[in-house]
């Protein structure tokens, strides 16, 4: 009975170290009309030195504005984050193709609970499109900008092309 057991649960360890080995090397593949295979592979994620660029009016947001960074590298790879001002962290990728080409790219903000702004509009989550290069790296963030952005708790960000889900990472702000 005994080494029946011993037996069991190394049976369940071995399956579970697999598991976690395949998930942590593996791609997801989307099969596109336009642009045939398109492999979506995570490089690196976790808190992040950044170099703002451009900001545009987005209506979507708490905040009402969406920034496109000039620069951004990971400087701390962990899935827990402090809430600080500026704080930035979020995921960066390469999506494999035969040809290099802008795809659309939808990301995902799911917020651990409501956020309500400056104008008392209430935000559950945040999902915008844009556009980024096949076989050239990456990434995509999130900036705690505002007071009311500091929310302790489990972040999700999701990334979708073609209405397919290719990634999901969790961020424990603390």
């Amino acid at each position: 009975m005994r080494l029946r057991l011993i037996f069991c649960m190394k049976v369940v360890v071995t399956l579970l170290t697999l598991l976690t080995f395949q998930s942590t090397f593996s791609q997801t593949i989307v099969n596109s009309r336009s642009y045939g295979s398109l492999e979506f592979k995570e490089l690196d994620h976790g808190l992040a030195k950044v170099k703002e660029g451009i900001t545009e009016k987005d209506k979507n947001t708490p905040t009402g504005n969406h920034r496109w960074l000039e620069d951004f590298e990971i400087v701390n790879q962990s899935d827990s984050i402090k809430v600080l001002p500026k704080a930035n962290f979020g995921v960066v990728y390469i999506v494999n193709a035969k040809d290099t080409v802008d795809i659309e790219v939808e990301i995902e903000w799911i917020y651990p609970e409501k956020i309500t702004n400056d104008k008392g509009e209430k935000f559950k989550s945040i999902k915008y499109k844009t556009k980024r290069p096949t076989n050239i790296p990456s990434a995509s963030s999130y900036s705690l900008d505002e007071p009311y952005e500091m929310v302790k708790g489990e972040w999700k960000m999701n990334i979708y092309i073609e209405n397919k889900r290719v990634c999901s990472k969790v961020f424990v702000l603390y």
